[in-house]
């Protein structure tokens, strides 16, 4: 006899659940067999019942409270507005349920802190939903790196439009470019890397609606081994229509991968690496991934198996030595970080912790 589901909660009710929770569930049976979303809270009640009805969640909550109070309930998948994230987080964590958190996981480095050792203090597992570093494809571009594909490795340059962001130009027009995009951008170039960069330069272009919100981001980044990384982002309408891509330089070669992470089985899934010597050769390598796993697939996967393995090692659970499948929430203070310094650098303030 398999392992019980885990139950999970919906903390909100954003647009985009059925595309990033549901979907992948009802597409690949081998995620619905672990993972089964039982329950949905709003703190409107009408809404709440109306989109569990639309999305066939079997329980809708009308307060958080009720939802993380409830014994049925395992885990969390936390999608609230980015000012409350944190606080909702922390409360989940130390009601006793497993979290995985819409990026970025809170307002800033301090607040993810906090998060973290509420994790650490309840034994409980908490990801941050950078869904691209899940993906095989930014995988696979990690073990290229460490095969020395390319040589030294001299620069990465990374673009996110706004179609690629969870929430819709709506609400990244409330928290800006560099959170809705740029935190996405910021974990690709961590993970890629495996190091901690630090801010050279960054500019900031206000939004017309609101000129204390960043429309448009470019930074440049260096990491302890002399490697550069520019990360643009843009939620303007003009980005909708540019495709995401990135490309890495080094010494002997060059990766260019497009489309990698889209959902709904619109990835490419190709990586094209051209290698300097010899003829200059240059090789497609394609990636033979099914269309129903997308990149919330691996996420939602990456999460149950890093709380199954966890809780069957039964000891040290949501500790940072224990996260086997990712590294766990201090990997979200990290991602803050540099997100706080690269405001402060283009000369806007981070955003500041928010009361509940």
């Amino acid at each position: 006899m398999g392992e019980r589901r885990l139950r999970l909660g919906v903390l909100g009710a954003a647009r985009h659940v059925p595309f990033s929770v549901i979907a992948p569930l009802r597409s690949n049976p081998d995620l619905r067999s672990k993972l089964d979303v039982v329950g949905l809270a709003s703190l409107d009640n009408r809404e709440a019942e109306a989109r569990a009805r639309a999305w066939d969640i079997v329980k809708a909550y009308s307060t958080f409270e009720e939802m993380l109070s409830d014994p049925n309930i395992d885990a969390v998948y936390n999608v609230l507005p980015m000012p409350v994230r944190g606080h909702w987080t922390v409360r989940a964590l130390l009601a006793g349920k497993h979290v995985l958190s819409e990026t970025p996981v809170c307002s800033n480095a301090r607040e993810a802190l906090v998060a973290q050792r509420a994790a650490e203090d309840a034994g409980r597992i908490l990801l941050e939903g950078t869904h691209p570093t899940c993906h095989p494809v930014t995988k696979r571009v990690r073990e290229m790196l460490l095969q020395g594909k390319v040589g030294c490795l001299e620069h990465i340059d990374l673009n996110l439009g706004i179609r690629h962001a969870l929430q819709g130009r709506m609400v990244c027009s409330r928290t800006g470019a560099l959170m809705s995009l740029g935190c996405h951008g910021i974990a690709i170039v961590r993970a890629l890397t495996g190091e901690q960069p630090r801010v050279l330069s960054a500019t900031a272009q206000p939004s017309r609606e609101n000129p204390e919100v960043d429309a448009v981001v470019s930074c440049s980044l260096k990491t302890p081994s002399g490697a550069l990384a520019h990360i643009g982002c843009s939620i303007s309408e003009v980005s909708a229509e540019a495709p995401t891509m990135f490309s890495i330089s080094g010494s002997e070669g060059c990766i260019r991968v497009k489309e990698w992470f889209t959902g709904g089985g619109k990835s490419f899934n190709e990586i094209e690496l051209r290698q300097f010597a010899g003829c200059g050769d240059s090789f497609v390598e394609r990636m033979k991934i099914s269309r129903t796993k997308d990149t919330y697939y691996f996420q939602w996967m990456a999460f149950v198996e890093e709380v199954r393995d966890q809780e069957r090692r039964r000891e040290d659970v949501g500790l940072p030595w224990s996260y086997t499948r990712s590294r766990g929430p201090g990997d979200a203070v990290l991602n803050l970080s540099v997100i706080d310094a690269i405001y402060k650098s283009a000369g806007m303030r981070p955003w500041p912790t928010t009361a509940a």
